[in-house]
């Protein structure tokens, strides 16, 4: 190849990288501009507000509002239906990426509010006491900004993965729809899973442990309705069997993923 041949190659790989960058940058703008922001951040402010709010009530009403507002099904679904209801035809090009972004603002919404409400509340990281006799509020406060940060990153990868996924069930082909429908109920029944199989206390049920029990069985549950709801919803083929054989399989991978955030979370 002469040298004239490869400056004409190099410059058409030039222009061929320049207008894919090109297109990028404007599938970005439009899935920028494609986004309702203020019913997404209004679904990600209430969403931390209950959670916390789940947190400070005692008994039952506590374990009910937690289950619905701060648990690893509700902060999923809550993620996986931003991202099937923001994924249109009009968007086709785009959708995946609106989506993905719409249930990513969702999730770091909820959490900054969540932790700004306990960082503005204080009784949490106020109180306590070394064992010298100082105050632990610095070590708590401390300790409140690695659970942020550690969940927010959770919050943009859940975002990512889960709003992909609706995307998927709502708009993907018969198997890739029914295999996202899969992972998805699997991701969202996955920590009430690992309670429910790392409990040992069943000779002993209080009303604490007895709120837990019903908590993550009812997580569970939902996961699986909402999953197979919709699964059915959507105008298009779908295959049962790759959703029930996907569904076995991801709530296993959940269940332990799960159970290694939980070790993460208490070194923290």
């Amino acid at each position: 190849m002469t040298t004239a041949h490869r400056q004409i190659t190099r410059s058409g790989d030039g222009e061929v990288g320049l207008r894919r960058a090109r297109t990028a940058a404007l599938r970005a703008v439009t899935a920028y501009r494609g986004l309702s922001w203020t019913p997404l951040l209004l679904v990600g402010a209430g969403l931390g507000l209950f959670a916390f709010v789940g947190d400070e009530l005692p008994g039952i009403a506590g374990m009910v509002v937690l289950t619905l507002t701060s648990t690893g099904f509700a902060w999923g679904g809550a993620a996986l239906l931003a991202g099937y209801l923001t994924t249109s035809r009009a968007l086709a090009p785009i959708s995946r990426a609106v989506a993905t972004i719409s249930a990513s603002v969702v999730l770091v919404t909820a959490t900054v509010v969540y932790y700004g409400l306990i960082v503005a509340h204080g009784r949490r990281w106020r109180l306590g006491a070394l064992e010298d006799g100082s105050s632990a509020a610095l070590n708590s406060l401390a300790s409140v900004g690695r659970a942020t940060a550690f969940w927010l990153a959770a919050s943009v990868v859940a975002g990512v993965l889960l709003g992909g996924l609706g995307a998927l069930v709502r708009r993907g082909t018969r198997i890739a729809a029914s295999v996202a429908a899969g992972a998805a109920l699997g991701l969202l029944a996955g920590q009430g899973l690992e309670f429910l199989m790392i409990f040992r206390a069943w000779h002993a049920l209080d009303a604490f442990f007895l709120g837990r029990v019903l908590s993550a069985t009812v997580s569970v549950l939902l996961a699986m309705i909402g999953a197979t709801v919709l699964l059915a919803y959507r105008r298009a083929p779908t295959s049962w069997p790759v959703f029930a054989a996907t569904s076995l399989l991801a709530s296993l991978v959940a269940a332990l993923l799960w159970h290694q955030v939980g070790s993460i979370t208490t070194a923290i």
